[in-house]
């Protein structure tokens, strides 16, 4: 039998490596930090009279896959492919429309995965992709319209160590939605835009998976360009305990809005939308916040420092009281600037 050199290189150093302890890596852990500016807007458009509308527009999402965007006349959607499925893929949106007649938010996690949880044998999870529907109704309305924010994010999967700090860039969005006349065939019309923006210098976000990783993975600092540090901490507790989030800077000017978004319902119920305007810099503690945040959730938060005001998309879903079973608790949060 021939033995190629570069095989035996390998075998080589794979046997060095081990020799001295450095464990290999496996898919759907961190990956190695990366610096990612890149923005990007697809828009699908069409009218009934055209003999070939184009339905779908697709865009990359770095170290994550690809996300569509969905209007045909019978159905609509935003959806995400995930390379890695063994990973814990989320994208998380804020749906804002009118329902019933009242203003209403809706929160979704659109997950691809194998693992549900530390508990799961690996032999279900989902397929490598997944959607969250635009039409409320089906068959679809004849006319609907609205807007959304989001978050796509990864981190390994639930059968590992979270990993602490994002290793993958995370990218914010917004969506807006319009169609009509969709009950009169050859008529129709529909616009749907999505922004996409993915800036590694000021994302941030911490993941941990069970509580023995959580004993040492509480707590993150992430620096952000132009604005400072931003500090999260999310510790397991009682019923009560919450993860919390703030940001350090030296601007004694700056500050924070934020939005906390639970659940589904009318943006007038303050248990499901509630905003907070003008939180100011303590001079004590140098920081804006800290600030709770959802437990399964979104926020949106805007900070300025130094004349300089911007919006990030915030995902937060942690499980911090499970004494039972505390390999079962957990902590993903991620947050990327708006577009």
């Amino acid at each position: 039998m021939t033995r190629h050199p570069l095989v035996l290189l390998t075998a080589s150093l794979a046997l060095v490596l081990a020799t001295i302890g450095v464990a290999p890596t496996y898919a759907g852990g961190p990956a190695a930090p990366r610096a990612v500016q890149q923005s990007k807007k697809i828009t699908v458009q069409w009218q009934g009279w055209q003999k070939k509308p184009k339905y779908v527009k697709t865009a990359d999402v770095p170290g994550v896959g690809q996300v569509d965007l969905v209007c045909r006349p019978n159905s609509t959607m935003i959806r995400m492919h995930a390379a890695d499925r063994r990973a814990e893929n989320q994208m998380w949106l804020a749906k804002f429309e009118t329902k019933d007649g009242t203003d209403r938010v809706a929160v979704k996690n659109v997950r691809v995965y194998t693992y549900a949880t530390a508990a799961d044998d690996g032999k279900g999870g989902t397929g490598s992709q997944a959607h969250e529907g635009l039409n409320q109704k089906t068959p679809i309305e004849d006319f609907e319209k609205g807007t959304a924010y989001g978050v796509i994010s990864k981190r390994p999967g639930r059968n590992q160590p979270g990993g602490g700090v994002l290793g993958v860039p995370a990218t914010a969005f917004r969506l807006t939605w319009y169609w009509e006349r969709f009950a009169y065939p050859g008529s129709q019309f529909c616009k749907m835009t999505l922004e996409l923006n993915t800036d590694t210098d000021r994302q941030f976000g911490l993941s941990w998976h069970g509580s023995d990783e959580a004993q040492s993975s509480t707590s993150s600092t992430s620096p952000i360009a132009g604005f400072g540090e931003a500090q999260l901490s999310c510790e397991t507790g009682d019923q009560d305990e919450r993860p919390t989030i703030a940001l350090k800077t030296d601007d004694p000017a700056s500050y924070m809005d934020y939005e906390v978004v639970q659940g589904e319902g009318s943006v007038n119920n303050p248990d499901i939308f509630e905003d907070y305007d003008d939180l100011t810099w303590d001079p004590v503690t140098g920081l804006l916040g800290p600030v709770r945040m959802p437990r399964n959730g979104m926020m949106r938060i805007w900070w300025s420092v130094n004349g300089v005001k911007q919006a990030w998309a915030v995902s937060s879903y942690a499980v911090l009281n499970n004494k039972r079973r505390p390999e079962l608790n957990l902590c993903e949060i991620a947050a990327a600037p708006l577009p």
